[in-house]
């Protein structure tokens, strides 16, 4: 088998990557053999870095190369037995939970009430089983009343935690649906310009895999329809009524009535589609305002809360040890998991797709720690060196996608303009295709996949038969010529709508985008900027010497003992301080790409700010000390 160019360029590779693996094997080798644990750092990024980029490239290239075999899917058939249930337990859920029914369906979870809050009250029924004896032992054992407590944990999950599993739903089923309500208003207003009602708009939607929340809707229309036996302008209104989505409410309710009192339904659900279009377009410029505040937030935290831990160190040395690894442990942990899911929280959401093989990174991670491990690398260095080697291993694949996501993404919008443009000289859809897949000014990804599409569409098929698309707004936009062409559609107006909507939307992501660089800088270097400033710090405590601080109740006196009597730091200090640095840069790189990329899982930055802030500490602590005393004026010895 003729191996492709990209196998090829990796087996070239792959001589080169390992020498330089064993070429950090030997900078950490003569790192401890001076003594200079910064030195083996730099060898276990280098080793590090050379481990994830083999095993991430091959990772990625044996998925490719299993994309291109056609392998018969094979077809497992389970038998699904009804679980047996406690009646008494089942009586119970009925007595507690009467009335609250309808809140399942508002929500949008497909279990059955039965089912959903007898599970809960079998979990309060075993809970209180084991927890009331376990309580009055401990109590008896400890012989104090305070265990007692735990019973009232029962009664906790009972009240709390199914009122609280509905709410998270119906808010997570608001949220998703709102984010994908303005592509579906454009969708169905262009199906509306072909006489397609709204209920036919959502029924073509299932089994399509476009829009994840509304096809959940559609399928509940079609179940109100063909087995309750609604009506669908009646099924419309049911699905509006209880829905959580006020968007959504206003969009079918205003939708129904225009239809009821004989109105133009497509003219108001193209009004409809412009006006969600700049509820985006206001959601795109707010979430870029928010993340800027919160880039330069983060950056004066990892900033100030170092350097007044670290000032605190000549009154209290022993402490600031204790206080720096509770930074490392528990508060840097905490903020920037805090800060990624409030970015996540507040981004108007897209559904790209992209698949990291989390298999590989843990892997090519171990195999980084393992090795520095047995060249007795310093500990913090193999925390550091394993993120990268992760990362990086992880991250190959991720990038690809992300770049032929973004390449489409940026095509898409010439791609309808010249659509357009062919339509009214009176090409036919595929004919179009045809000639903009070899002559169109797009990226060569883009012109791939028209030609792609072109070969299906000249074996027969129709564009509606099969999914294209790299990125969420490309399948969109093919899912939604494929129904244009079905229905016979696709006059020159409102392929001039579907061009408009994806030229704006395109151009609001890439504004915002373009808005984050300086949240990016802030990210690549804030790591830097503090390992400086510890370093800094380092050197006015090691070549200057500060006097000794003793408490006397309320208040603080120097030591007068003796003229030598100086503050000396514990030599693990600086040490922890800079593992601070490695996991500042870590979740301000996670945060970076969130808040650029809108996924969690192009991860990496975080191995290009792990490295240079490695690098920044690796120069510092290795050259910069012998100039240390002559900015001090102190002699060095």
């Amino acid at each position: 088998m003729k191996l492709s160019l990209g196998w090829r360029i990796y087996f070239a590779l792959v001589g080169p990557l390992v020498a330089v693996a064993f070429f950090g094997l030997i900078v950490i080798r003569n790192g401890l053999a001076l003594n200079n644990t910064f030195e083996g750092l730099l060898g276990a990024f280098i080793t590090g870095s050379a481990i994830g980029l083999l095993i991430g490239g091959f990772g990625y290239y044996y998925e490719e190369m299993k994309g291109q075999t056609i392998r018969l899917p094979k077809v497992k058939v389970k038998t699904v037995k009804p679980k047996a249930k406690n009646p008494r337990i089942e009586k119970l859920s009925r007595k507690l939970f009467h009335g609250k029914e309808t809140e399942l369906l508002k929500a949008g979870i497909s279990e059955t009430p039965a089912n959903f809050y007898y599970k809960w009250t079998q979990y309060f029924v075993y809970s209180i089983i084991a927890s009331v004896p376990a309580s009055f032992l401990l109590a008896f054992i400890m012989k104090s009343p305070l265990p007692l407590l735990v019973i009232a944990f029962p009664f906790l999950i009972l009240f709390f935690a199914p009122s609280f599993q509905v709410k998270n739903a119906s808010s997570e089923r608001r949220r998703g649906l709102e984010d994908e309500l303005p592509f579906f208003a454009i969708y169905a207003t262009v199906l509306a310009d072909a006489g397609i009602s709204l209920y036919e708009a959502f029924r073509r939607l299932i089994g399509q895999g476009v829009f994840k929340w509304i096809e959940k809707d559609a399928i509940y229309l079609v179940r109100a329809v063909k087995f309750l036996g609604l009506d669908p302008l009646t099924a419309l209104d049911s699905l509006a009524h209880d829905h959580p989505s006020k968007e959504e409410r206003e969009l079918i309710f205003g939708y129904t009535s225009e239809l009821r009192s004989g109105g133009d339904v497509a003219r108001y659900l193209q009004d409809k589609s412009e006006e969600l279009l700049r509820w985006l377009e206001f959601r795109f410029e707010k979430y870029g305002d928010s993340v800027s505040d919160i880039g330069e937030m983060m950056t004066a935290l990892f900033f100030i809360l170092p350097a007044m831990i670290l000032a605190t160190a000549f009154i209290s040395p022993n402490t600031s040890m204790t206080t720096v690894w509770l930074m490392n442990a528990l508060v840097i942990p905490m903020l920037g998991v805090v800060m990624v899911f409030q970015i996540r929280g507040m981004q108007p959401r897209t559904a790209d797709l992209y698949t990291g093989n989390l298999t590989l990174g843990i892997i090519a991670g171990a195999v980084t720690v393992v090795v520095l491990f047995i060249a007795h690398a310093p500990l913090w260095a193999l925390l550091s060196a394993g993120l990268v080697s992760g990362s990086l291993a992880y991250s190959i694949q991720v990038f690809v996608q992300k770049r032929l996501a973004d390449e489409e993404e940026h095509s898409i919008a010439p791609f309808l303009r010249d659509i357009t443009e062919y339509r009214k000289s009176g090409y036919t859809l595929p004919r179009a295709i045809e000639k903009l897949a070899n002559e169109g000014n797009y990226a060569e990804s883009f012109k791939s996949t028209l030609k792609s599409i072109h070969a299906k569409l000249s074996l027969g098929f129709r564009l509606s038969d099969f999914k294209a698309g790299r990125s969420w707004i490309g399948r969109q936009i093919f899912f939604l010529l494929g129904q244009i062409e079905d229905t016979g559609g696709g006059n020159p107006r409102e392929f001039e709508a579907v061009y408009r909507f994806a030229e704006r939307y395109t151009f609001a992501k890439r504004t915002v985008r373009s808005r984050m660089r300086i949240y990016e800088m802030l990210t690549l270097f804030t790591p830097v900027g503090l390992a400086l400033l510890i370093f800094i710090m380092s050197a006015m405590f090691t070549f200057l010497k500060f006097p000794s601080f003793s408490f006397s109740g309320s208040m603080v006196s120097v030591s007068s003992t003796s003229l030598g009597s100086y503050t000396t730091l514990p030599p693990q200090l600086f040490t922890a301080s800079y593992v601070m640095v490695v996991e500042a840069g870590f979740f301000m790189a996670l945060s970076s790409t969130v808040a650029v990329d809108f996924t969690v899982k192009n991860v990496w930055r975080v191995a290009l700010t792990l490295i240079l802030a490695s690098a920044t500490i690796f120069v510092l602590t290795t050259f910069a000390p012998a100039l240390v005393p002559h900015i001090f004026h102190v002699p060095f010895s």
